[in-house]
């Protein structure tokens, strides 16, 4: 029994120690690089965020989900831009070319405070807010937190809750290791791991549909940067925290909210959008048919024409 165990230690060390050795003799492809950084931004705090933009007219905001960059929205921005729109993307703190968190709130009320600041950065009004997935969640706090500033919102493929009596999850104790500071550096140390792990959330994404090929390096390129990691996990950690907590209350949502969400959405099930359109008082919902977790990617045409017609100024 003895010797079973010190082959086993000796197994697990070696797979622990030789992979790193291995890439840091034999390094592993590059991984791509983001496209270059556009507008600095500073907010309110103090972290400079990433902003691109396209077109000139009323303003549309993009928030992008969880990981993620403004670099996501390429297929839409242009889409929005070529209807009228002040198509504006942000990569939120952690992510892309904006600056990496300090202090570890790494809550959606911080990422709502930060699109807030932001809009009052630009002096924006009358905005169109888009959030999608995680960036939903943020969305909706934003306007709850302070509406201001913010005249409709376009939820696509949204977190949140999908009844009234759902539970926040527990953190699984494989997450807990997963995002753990050790575990990621050898993560970071080991590039086919990260890979295969990318690959394989993508397909998820997608529903197992086709996606672009610059998708998957946009994800490898925003994951080569620590803060990307760090905010990836540290978000995953409390993702289920206000979705139902307190301080998240969609019913008392004002804005007009347009919901679109795909029936085959494996990442955010289709459920959410179902139940935030029965407690939102001003929100229409569209199930977009066939359509997987990445509507801003695989159906960007359609999402434009849907959002220029719900942020066209009514008629006088």
């Amino acid at each position: 029994m003895k010797r079973f165990l010190v082959v086993l230690i000796a197994l697990l060390a070696a797979v622990i120690v030789l992979p790193p050795l291995y890439y840091a003799v034999f390094p592993y492809e590059a991984a791509p690089l983001l496209p270059p950084p556009g507008q600095r931004v500073i907010l309110p705090g103090g972290a400079g965020v990433n902003v691109i933009e396209e077109g000139d007219g009323p303003p549309v905001v993009l928030s992008h989900g969880l990981p993620g960059s403004a670099y996501d929205w390429r297929a839409l921005l242009p889409e929005i831009a070529g209807r009228g729109y002040r198509a504006i993307a942000y990569g939120r703190v952690g992510y892309g070319h904006s600056d990496p968190r300090a202090g570890g709130d790494y809550t959606p009320e911080a990422n709502a405070r930060e699109l807030n600041g932001l809009l009052g950065a630009l002096d924006l009004d009358d905005v169109t807010v888009v959030g999608w997935s995680y960036g939903g969640v943020v969305a909706m706090l934003a306007a709850l937190d302070n509406s201001s500033r913010i005249a409709r919102i376009v939820l696509m493929g949204t977190g949140g809750p999908d009844s009234a009596d759902a539970e926040p999850p527990e953190p699984h104790f494989i997450m807990t290791l997963m995002s753990s500071e050790p575990v990621l550096r050898w993560r970071a140390a080991v590039p086919p791991t990260g890979v295969a792990l990318m690959r394989a959330g993508s397909d998820m994404a997608f529903s197992g549909g086709p996606q672009p090929d610059w998708w998957l390096e946009g994800l490898r390129a925003n994951f080569e940067r620590w803060g990307t990691l760090m905010a990836y996990t540290g978000e995953m950690r409390g993702v289920g925290s206000a979705s139902i907590d307190a301080t998240f209350d969609p019913e008392s949502i004002l804005q007009p909210v347009l919901i679109l969400h795909g029936d085959d959405d494996w990442a955010a099930p289709v459920e959410i959008g179902r139940y935030l359109h029965t407690v939102i008082p001003r929100s229409e919902l569209i199930e977009i048919e066939g359509g997987s977790h990445m509507l801003p990617v695989t159906h960007a045409a359609e999402i434009a024409d849907r959002i220029a017609a719900f942020a066209a100024p009514a008629p006088s």
